[in-house]
C-alpha cells in the first residue's frame, strides 16, 4: 500500500524537525506544511488506510494548533513547535495523539533538567528544542503504522 510510504515519509519530516530544532533552535515552516500536504494525499487514497477519522484528525489538529498557538503568545514554546504539534495531530488522531504527548513530556521533562536551575526562565528564552521532545514519539507511532501496512 502506497500509504505506508507516506507514513514513512511523515516519520522522516518528524525527525528532519528534531534534527533542525536540535541544531538551530528552528523548525522549518516547510515541514509543519510539507505533513499537512502529505496527509492530504494519504487521505486521498483512502482515510480508512491511515487508522484515523479524518473529523477526528481534524479535530485533533486543531486543538493542537489553538494550544500551540497560545503556547508560543504566553512564551512557553516556539511557533515553530505549535505548528509541529498541529500537523503531528493530523496524522496521529486523538488516541495516538495522546500517546505521543505523554511520552514527549517525559523526553522535555529530560531536555528541561538543565533549564529548571535558572529561575524565571521560558522555554523559549532558553531554547529549549520542543521539536526534540514532540517528534521522536511522533515518529515512532508513524513508522509502526508504516511496518504495519495499516495507518
Amino acid at each position: 500500500m502506497w500509504q505506508s510510504g507516506l507514513l514513512f515519509g511523515a516519520a522522516a519530516l518528524a525527525a528532519v524537525a528534531a534534527w533542525t530544532d536540535w541544531r538551530r533552535r528552528v523548525v522549518p515552516n516547510a515541514v509543519p506544511v510539507a505533513l499537512a500536504g502529505l496527509w492530504l494525499l494519504a487521505g486521498a487514497g483512502g482515510w480508512a488506510a491511515l487508522g484515523v477519522d479524518p473529523l477526528a484528525a481534524v479535530v485533533c489538529g486543531g486543538a493542537a494548533l489553538v494550544f500551540g498557538l497560545v503556547g508560543h503568545a504566553l512564551g512557553w514554546i516556539g511557533a515553530g513547535d505549535g505548528k509541529l504539534l498541529a500537523a503531528l495531530a493530523l496524522w496521529l488522531g486523538p488516541v495516538d495523539a495522546g500517546f505521543a504527548l505523554l511520552a514527549a513530556s517525559v523526553l522535555l521533562a529530560a531536555l528541561l533538567t538543565p533549564v529548571l536551575t535558572a529561575r524565571g526562565a521560558t522555554l523559549r528564552s532558553r531554547g529549549v528544542p520542543v521539536a526534540c521532545a514532540l517528534a521522536p514519539p511522533a515518529a515512532f507511532v508513524l513508522a509502526a503504522r508504516g511496518l504495519a501496512g495499516v495507518g
